[in-house]
């Protein structure tokens, strides 16, 4: 006796997966786990760097140039280099979740009247 096998359709279930801390809300931990994930190995190495300035989301933020690196004892023109291209990055995907924010509260506000 020869069983026959028929493939069952497999469903995929989308599940929305929780929205991620705002930078503005993160720790000094928080900003060294990003540290460590987003710039490369060399730049790891300023996680002692970020934990003495107390480096928190908001201040992560408010970094905008190299000489502001340069001060808190980065003295290596590439590591600063690649440490502001990442914060310019997050700046950029936070400004991004707020504008999308905005507009689906706008949307939701329209809907109502």
């Amino acid at each position: 006796m020869v069983e026959e096998t028929v493939p069952v359709a497999k469903t995929v279930v989308k599940t929305k997966t929780a929205r991620p801390k705002p930078v503005y809300m993160w720790t000094v931990a928080d900003t060294l786990k990003w540290l460590r994930r987003h710039c490369n190995e060399r730049c790891a190495q300023y996680q002692e760097v970020f934990q003495r300035h107390e480096i928190t989301g908001r201040a992560l933020l408010r970094i905008t140039d190299e000489q502001t690196l340069r001060r808190m004892g980065i003295h290596d023109e590439k590591d600063r280099d690649d440490i502001l291209r990442e914060i310019i990055k997050q700046r950029l995907k936070t400004d991004i979740m707020e504008i999308r924010d905005m507009e689906l509260m706008n949307n939701v506000y329209q809907n109502c009247y």
